[in-house]
């Protein structure tokens, strides 16, 4: 099972070894499947939760965004649970990134997202555009 290898890596602190073993399962399913499967997908989800570990909000982030994006493009629907919960993941993970430009980067990709998908809490955009606009004032 490749998610024990990942879990072992992780848990000994070797995050590139993990992520690089859930990259080749996803180039994998990739070829295999499709690039927007359930199976390549799938490893998209995995390697975001790894940057997390990693404690790399930047790239989680945008692993999420990415996965969200492809999930809909694959014709889930905006209030699909896969859908939801990754862009819901990538809130939180754009709410931990520290680099203003980085975070002022990747907003408006995720209120593009947050406008199609506003998940299950009350004013998930607005605060997007609440933390934007403070992005903008303390750059």
């Amino acid at each position: 099972d490749p998610h024990a290898a990942i879990t072992s890596a992780v848990q000994a602190g070797r995050h590139g070894d993990a992520d690089a073993l859930a990259a080749r399962h996803e180039q994998t399913a990739v070829h295999t499947h499709g690039h927007a499967s359930e199976e390549a997908l799938h490893w998209g989800e995995v390697r975001a939760d790894l940057a997390m570990l990693a404690g790399d909000p930047v790239r989680s982030c945008r692993t999420w965004l990415t996965v969200a994006s492809s999930w809909l493009s694959a014709g889930q629907a905006p209030d699909a649970p896969a859908v939801e919960a990754a862009v819901d993941r990538a809130h939180h993970q754009w709410g931990q990134i520290h680099d203003t430009a980085l975070a002022r980067e990747l907003g408006p990709v995720l209120v593009e997202l947050r406008s199609r998908v506003p998940g299950r809490r009350r004013g998930a955009l607005e605060n997007v555009h609440r933390q934007l606009r403070q992005l903008q004032v303390s750059g």
